[in-house]
């Protein structure tokens, strides 16, 4: 693989929507080399090179993974904060009775993400009194709030399916839409996201 084609798939890894433009006709070998060679993924008197990596280049085909979504459920749920500590051998201890006092019978949400060097805890706005101890004793790094949880359902079927993800995450950032924070319990996908997000989120899903 040449510098040339390396450079082009970290920039598109970067720029989704000029994949699916180009993959769509709607721009031509030159002029992508052109604007490539402006972005400094090539060098000016590298124009016919770009040109002739483009023409042999592997762009993905997201087809394959579109099947899938066919039976996808879709739920969504507002008024979540998310609790992002850094990570303490105490307070993973303390979260046993975070855990005891969720009513899992009621929809209560309470989800916790134990990671190399932090700690989030994913819960109700309205149950973040709950929480209190652990925001008052231990480091919160940060929170986010106004997030809204929106859970996609997949078939069983999807867990061999690939490009499942990078199809998500290619819709949601030709469309603006940032997501905060992505959890998975296969065949489940839990994305969340500000609520501003959500209506325009919902839309893009849908048409999936």
């Amino acid at each position: 693989m040449s510098q040339i084609e390396q450079d082009f798939r970290q920039f598109l890894s970067k720029r989704p929507e000029i994949e699916m433009s180009y993959k769509n006709g709607l721009i031509n070998r030159r002029s992508l080399a052109r604007y490539l060679i402006q972005q400094g993924v090539g060098k000016n008197n590298q124009l016919e090179a770009i040109i002739a990596m483009l023409r042999r280049f592997q762009f993905k085909d997201i087809k394959e993974s579109k099947n899938v979504f066919k039976n996808l459920r879709i739920n969504i749920k507002d008024k979540i904060i998310i609790l992002d500590f850094e990570k303490e051998k105490e307070l993973v201890k303390k979260l046993q009775t975070l855990i005891t006092n969720t009513n899992y019978d009621k929809g209560d949400t309470l989800k916790i993400v134990v990671g190399s060097s932090s700690v989030k805890v994913f819960i109700d706005k309205e149950n973040e009194n709950k929480a209190n101890e652990l925001i008052e004793n231990f480091k919160l790094k940060h929170k986010y709030d106004k997030i809204s949880e929106i859970s996609l359902m997949f078939p069983e079927e999807s867990i061999k399916e690939r490009g499942v993800l990078s199809t998500i995450t290619r819709e949601l950032t030709v469309n603006d839409i940032v997501i905060t924070e992505l959890l998975t319990a296969s065949p489940e996908l839990l994305i969340y996201l500000k609520e501003e997000y959500v209506l325009k989120a919902y839309g893009v899903l849908k048409r999936l």
